[in-house]
C-alpha cells in the first residue's frame, strides 16, 4: 500500500460488505461521494466505517445514499 493510498485488497474488502445485488448502484453512490468536499467525504467515510463495524449485514444502496446526504449536510 502506498502512503495515503488505498490498500491493495480494497476492492475485495468493499465487495464483501456491499449487498451483492446492489453493487453497481452502490459503486455509483460511492463515486458521487467522492465529489463532496474533503470534510464531507471524511464524514461519509466515517459513517460508512461505523456501519461496517456495527453490523455484518450487507450494506444497501439506500444506506449509502443516506450517508452521502448526511455528509453533504454536515457543512451547512
Amino acid at each position: 500500500m502506498a502512503h495515503g493510498g488505498l490498500p491493495d485488497d480494497f476492492g475485495d474488502s468493499l465487495s464483501r460488505v456491499l449487498d451483492p445485488r446492489q453493487r453497481e448502484v452502490a459503486a455509483e453512490i460511492i463515486e458521487a461521494a467522492t465529489m463532496l468536499d474533503d470534510i464531507g467525504l471524511r464524514r461519509f467515510l466515517r459513517l460508512f466505517a461505523e456501519r461496517v463495524r456495527a453490523s455484518d449485514a450487507p450494506i444497501r444502496a439506500d444506506e449509502l445514499r443516506k450517508f452521502v446526504q448526511q455528509a453533504a449536510r454536515a457543512r451547512r
